[in-house]
């Protein structure tokens, strides 16, 4: 088989992988509303389809799919585990998600999320594809609302 023909093989049974396990890809444009507390998930888009699979394990691309719309400030990978054990506070830590994700291999991989809430504000989740975010706190004052990017774990609060 020639390298063209071969090439040509490859994209299209990886599009056909990308169609058949529904991923899509970032629009690129400009996300324009945050998600409520009472409302974490917006409407996804369709638009594109990924192809290659860590992009659509990437914590970014896990983040901007469970909040499409909303103003993506942080992304950062996490595992059911980390979630589950993130505790903040003191003298007796506030474990937010200790029951998070039931049922889910603590194994499962997945991504911390900062949505913008307000000028000064991040909201905070937990995100495994196929289950319904879990929020982890929200955040305001100096430094928060901003976009930072990719973090190794949402911040740790005293």
């Amino acid at each position: 088989m020639t390298s063209m023909r071969r090439h040509a093989v490859w994209v299209t049974a990886a599009a056909v992988v990308g169609l058949v396990g529904g991923c899509t890809a970032p629009t690129g444009r400009a996300p324009s509303a945050a998600p409520t507390s009472t409302s974490p998930r917006t409407a996804r888009s369709a638009s594109s389809v990924v192809t290659n699979p860590a992009l659509a394990r990437s914590p970014k691309h896990i983040c901007e799919r469970a909040f499409s719309g909303a103003d993506l400030l942080d992304w950062g990978p996490g595992t059911v585990a980390t979630f589950r054990a993130y505790q903040f506070g003191g003298p007796k830590a506030t474990v937010p998600l200790a029951h998070a994700f039931p049922k889910v291999p603590g194994s499962t991989l997945g991504a911390w999320c900062g949505i913008q809430a307000g000028p000064d504000t991040t909201h905070w989740w937990a995100v495994v594809a196929g289950h319904d975010p879990a929020s982890l706190i929200t955040i305001t004052g100096p430094g928060e609302g901003l976009a930072h990017g990719s973090v190794a774990a949402p911040p740790q609060v005293p």
